[in-house]
């Protein structure tokens, strides 16, 4: 699973990503209560899978949110990906989630 941005981006070197790509880590938390997951974003999927080193840019990509197992289900990378879209979103940053 990855994020597509589809809004530019504009790194902190002055360079402007069309359509840059984020990779998601996420983790269950000790207490099992909250999510923690955080977005790297790439020039390109080609570029992750090269090896290159993420964008710099200034964006929020950290989001902890509250998890209830029980409720949620266990596929929390998709719960973080859903977390991350809508992290991103309130910063003016279109994505979709791509399986």
């Amino acid at each position: 699973m990855s994020l597509q941005i589809t809004t530019p981006i504009a790194t902190l070197e002055g360079i402007v990503v069309e359509n840059a790509y984020g990779r998601v880590a996420v983790v269950d938390q000790f207490t099992g209560t909250s999510l923690q997951s955080q977005v790297q974003l790439y020039a390109s999927e080609e570029a992750f899978v090269s090896g290159a080193s993420p964008l710099h840019v200034i964006l929020q990509d950290i989001s902890i949110e509250p998890y209830d197992r029980n409720t949620q289900g266990n596929d929390i990378l998709s719960l973080g990906h859903q977390y991350l879209q809508v992290l991103l979103g309130t910063q003016g940053v279109e994505s979709t989630i791509n399986l």
